[in-house]
């Protein structure tokens, strides 16, 4: 069952959209992610989460969003950074869009965790609500589900290029994991400073231990990912929501 949007004709779409009424957006970006990540880490996350969920939940799934708000990472090479309001403004129309084709059950799927990209996500969401009394919306964060992961399996949490991350690109796309070229780095940025360059306080610009990262990891890691987003969109289509 083909349930992705991007590849599906108008006709395809207008006959599946009588079946269902929920799509998963995913939210990547376009960062550095060390020495041994592609730039297109977070979007990868996100996009093939989205698809397994789909798949096990029969939801649609949206084209990805590949670009997002990235301000530590910004002054290394190939990282492509929006500003929040902008990010804010492109979430609230592909949403008015799709929910204007009748799709009412929404969920915000990001790979990219950054502070600032899960506030727009959160004012757009509460845009998108004060709007229309018939939406459900939910925004996932993967590092509350994390918590959940068996005791010991992971060393560390989410951070940046690290164990997780890592961890779940070689479970999704070891051809694009360049482990021979991990690294371990824990940065120590000053307190309260608001610096102009963070690859004063960086080298490889990851934040955690990638060497620690194995493909079994993120197999566990996905399962899990998958079976807690599925939960929540069925508590979106059985009216489970705010």
């Amino acid at each position: 069952m083909n349930l992705l949007m991007e590849e599906m004709t108008w006709k395809e779409l207008e006959a599946k959209l009588k079946e269902t009424k929920t799509v998963i957006i995913p939210f990547g970006s376009t960062e550095e992610h060390g020495y041994h990540l592609p730039l297109s880490t977070d979007c990868h996350i996100a996009y093939e989460l989205a698809k397994r969920v789909g798949t096990r939940t029969s939801a649609l799934v949206a084209p990805p969003l590949c670009y997002g708000v990235c301000r530590r990472s910004e002054p290394f090479p190939g990282t492509i950074t929006v500003g929040l309001d902008t990010l804010r403004s492109l979430a609230v129309e592909v949403a008015e869009s799709l929910y204007s084709q009748g799709l009412k059950n929404m969920v915000f799927l990001p790979g990219h965790l950054g502070s600032a990209q899960l506030v727009s996500l959160e004012l757009s969401a509460r845009e998108l609500l004060r709007r229309h009394s018939d939406l459900k919306l939910a925004i996932i964060r993967l590092t509350e589900i994390l918590k959940e992961l068996p005791a010991g399996l992971i060393d560390e949490p989410f951070g940046h290029g690290g164990e997780v991350e890592t961890s779940i690109m070689l479970a999704l796309a070891p051809q694009y994991v360049r482990m021979e070229k991990a690294t371990a780095e824990t940065p120590s940025f000053p307190p309260h400073l608001f610096g102009r360059d963070s690859r004063r306080f960086m080298k490889s610009g990851i934040i955690g231990d990638a060497t620690k990262a194995t493909h079994e990891k993120g197999e566990v890691i996905l399962e899990l990912f998958v079976k807690e987003i599925s939960k929540v969109v069925w508590q979106l289509e059985q009216g489970d929501s705010e």
